[in-house]
């Protein structure tokens, strides 16, 4: 099955968006995983932007890229993303 799309975490009781800054292979790799998409295919920075989530995005997520699930991942928190480049991803 092939997912692509904007990636958005449930943190701190709100869907927040992604950030690309900390972003790397291995945690593209755990969403691909968690959402049963497959391998990750790519990822790169999203050029849309709503207004519900212009406010609050996750960013600092640490993986080794064999978790199940981005929540055992470390170091999430949540920032400002009014004018940082948001992620999407590609699974195949």
């Amino acid at each position: 099955m092939e997912c692509e799309g904007e990636v958005e975490v449930y943190f701190m009781q709100d869907w927040k968006r992604v950030l690309l800054d900390s972003w790397s292979e291995s945690e593209a790799s755990v969403v691909c995983r968690q959402l049963g998409c497959g391998s990750l295919f790519s990822f790169s920075s999203s050029s849309t932007s709503s207004p519900e989530h212009r406010h609050m995005c996750v960013t600092g997520f640490n993986c080794s890229g064999s978790e199940a699930h981005l929540g055992n991942c470390s170091s999430a928190q949540a920032v400002n993303c009014s004018s940082k480049e948001q992620l999407s991803i590609t699974c195949s």
